[in-house]
């Protein structure tokens, strides 16, 4: 009964050593395909960082976004080379990693998306979805006149904008959006 006992005892740690050893070297063997890849990610037309640009592994959901020296570290595992990099106002572009452990990726400003988005004090949003009214004022206008701030340069260049001196020695201006006769304060955000 007690060699049994041993016995079985034995059998019990062999499996357990055998299942331990199994699943280490299967570990091993699966993290040693992966490899890291460092990187960063440059404006093509002024070479400087740019922050917040997603980097994804192509065919994948895995990615990470670049920090604010435009740099990036990322995993790729076995079998994957190329990354999609994308940010707003850039073109997308696809580029191939080979056996590279560092990368450096120029991406080309796209202007005519940068045109059709519009921000608002509460988000951003495509032109095309945009349903309340939306004035604008380029910097060319505000710098074709003298002006000591953006407000003197809002007066009446914006319909429904309405910008005033409060009448005191070294007051400030008020600015009013859609006229004075609301309940609610109506000074804009800014």
């Amino acid at each position: 009964m007690k060699h049994a006992y041993v016995c079985l005892k034995w059998r019990n740690t062999l499996f357990v050593f055998y299942t331990w050893f199994i699943v280490v070297t299967t570990t091993m063997s699966v993290t040693a395909q992966d490899r890291k890849l460092s990187g960063r990610v440059l404006d093509a037309t002024e070479n400087i960082a740019i922050p917040g640009v997603n980097i994804v592994i192509t065919g994948t959901q895995t990615g990470v976004v670049t920090d604010a020296n435009g740099g990036f570290t990322l995993n790729i595992p076995a079998g994957r080379d190329r990354l999609t990099v994308s940010a707003i106002g850039f073109a997308t572009q696809e580029v191939s990693v080979g056996n590279r452990s560092e990368i450096t990726v120029q991406l080309q400003s796209d202007t005519k998306t940068l045109s059709e988005v519009v921000v608002t004090g509460y988000g951003a949003q495509a032109k095309r979805d945009i349903t309340g009214a939306v004035a604008s004022l380029d910097a060319k206008t505000l710098l074709a006149v003298p002006i000591t701030n953006a407000a003197q340069g809002m007066q009446g260049r914006i319909a429904g904008v309405n910008v005033s001196n409060d009448n005191s020695p070294g007051g400030g201006i008020m600015v009013r959006i859609r006229g004075f006769g609301t309940i609610n304060d109506n000074s804009p955000l800014y």
